[in-house]
């Protein structure tokens, strides 16, 4: 039912502890929308503008600018570091770095002039990369408490025949939590519980969202555009954490080290729709709107957990446990947004460019979790009222500016982009800052462009989560990411 159930990853910089599906929800909700090295060098700000597929991610409004067919093909490298440490030992900090090829975007675009006062009438498909889950991140540090912990508050209270099967059940196969008195209240290796403990993880995320979008987008007399596409997201997480215990000093009498081990491999399907207007006040100065539907999805979760632990009696013991293959469907339904945008296009010689600002709005409470579409029992529908009830207290509205610009000599483009994206969360008020760059060659028939872009967030992280906070081993875990791309784009 409830997946990553004991590890809380929180993308806040406040570091308040949230529910898991919190962060499900989160993290399907949070888009990029770029598609094409232009766009990302102009840090997606490109709402008031047209002539560039990635509008369709924005406002398909802009499709209607173009008046020559296009094909667009954009590979990309993307890279993120992180770096990382326990509060409480705060001077283990972990580096990490990954690295990885993929291809942000393929996109046509049909132009026509019907020759009437609809002045174009134009349709695009095409596939855009929109959300990119990947990171490695390492924890290692000495800390109080043991997950152990955990794993006996999970259980007390239940029979041997009523332990979870994927979560308290291998950790009493493997010796980890153990019922001494028969009174279903269990025991541990760790009889002082603030003992400090060698902790360390590692965390292996890949993934992310390609979305297949197509469009429509007309011109109606040279003024006002009008444009609606349907978009089609495919979702895939896939997710290793290793957590391990030790003593390597034989500090804890009987406890010598444990192993957990959580795999989870998530996919996943949806739908959305979008619309908008594009509007030229005067040939330099346009300004335009779009509604962007909340996105349908369904997804399925295959999870497995396993556990190691070894420990001394008088002999030298080890047992292994694991859980059985677990699957789970549910749905997912994300915010909406509105985006406002206005921007003004310049000439003055031969240089040519533009400026262009974009405000979104999204009101995250919108969002929901649904796990009783596929499983209609009544735990599963308590279940799901506890996670939406956490959505709507605990996340909030979002208020997002991107800015961005072009200048052009001849054939040549250099571009520059800025975005403030504000947290999901009330309790939080800071900003994701993401600066980007790039450069372009126009011709007339073939252009090239490069895009680079900056960003850094930061979150807090829990292992696990015990009833004394004081014994939470909170971390810090800052991630650096950097996106390049490079589009090859002909017209035709």
């Amino acid at each position: 039912m409830k997946i990553n159930h004991i590890l809380l990853c929180i993308f806040i910089s406040t570091l308040g502890l949230q529910a898991q599906n919190i962060s499900d929800v989160v993290r399907w909700s949070s888009t990029d929308p770029t598609g094409t090295a232009r766009t990302l060098g102009v840090g997606s700000a490109f709402g008031a503008m047209g002539g560039d597929f990635s509008v369709i991610n924005i406002n398909p409004a802009g499709i209607a600018d173009f008046r020559i067919s296009e094909f667009t093909f954009t590979p990309s490298l993307r890279t993120s570091s992180t770096e990382s440490f326990f509060q409480s030992a705060s001077s283990n900090v972990s580096f990490n770095k990954k690295s990885s090829l993929g291809l942000d975007n393929i996109g046509f675009v049909i132009a026509s002039n019907p020759g009437t006062s609809l002045t174009s009438s134009n349709f695009a498909i095409g596939y855009s990369r929109i959300s990119d889950l990947q990171r490695n991140v390492t924890l290692a540090g000495k800390t109080k408490g043991s997950i152990t912990t955990y794993f006996a508050e999970q259980a007390n209270g239940l029979s041997l025949n009523e332990l979870d099967q994927f979560i308290t059940l291998p950790a009493f196969d493997a010796g980890a939590i153990f019922d001494f008195d028969e009174d279903n209240f269990y025991e541990t290796d760790f009889a002082e519980s603030d003992l400090p403990v060698m902790k360390t993880q590692e965390i292996i995320q890949t993934g992310g969202v390609n979305e297949l979008t197509l469009g429509w987008a007309g011109e109606y007399q040279n003024k006002l555009n009008m444009g609606v596409s349907i978009g089609v997201p495919f979702s895939s997480f896939e997710e290793s954490k290793v957590y391990t215990e030790d003593d390597p000093d034989d500090e804890i009498a009987t406890f010598r080290s444990l192993e957990y081990t959580e795999l989870l491999n998530t996919s996943g399907v949806g739908f959305n729709f979008k619309a908008g207007f594009t509007y030229k006040i005067t040939p330099a100065i346009r300004f335009g709107g779009a509604f962007h539907s909340p996105t349908w999805n369904r997804f399925t979760d295959n999870y497995n957990y396993s556990m190691v632990y070894s420990f001394n009696d008088g002999t030298n013991q080890t047992f292994t446990a694991e859980s059985p293959e677990g699957t789970f469907q549910y749905r997912i339904t994300t915010p909406w947004r509105a985006i406002g945008s206005v921007g003004t296009i310049y000439k003055i010689g031969e240089i040519v460019g533009f400026v262009n600002a974009d405000f979104e709005h999204l009101d995250y409470t919108n969002a929901s979790y649904n796990g009783t579409a596929f499983d209609k029992s009544v735990d599963e529908q308590r279940y799901t009222n506890e996670v939406n009830k956490e959505v709507r207290e605990r996340l909030g509205t979002a208020t997002n500016v991107r800015l961005g610009t072009e200048v052009g000599y001849k054939n040549l483009r250099l571009r520059v982009g800025y975005s403030w994206e504000q947290s999901a969360f009330n309790a939080d008020d800071f900003y994701n800052n993401k600066v980007s760059f790039g450069a372009g060659f126009r011709g007339d028939r073939f252009f090239i462009d490069l895009g680079i872009r900056l960003s850094e967030q930061t979150e807090g992280y829990n292992p696990y989560v015990v009833l004394d906070e004081n014994l939470d081993p909170l971390s810090n875990i800052s991630t650096n990411r950097t996106r390049g791309a490079l589009t090859l784009g002909f017209k035709f």
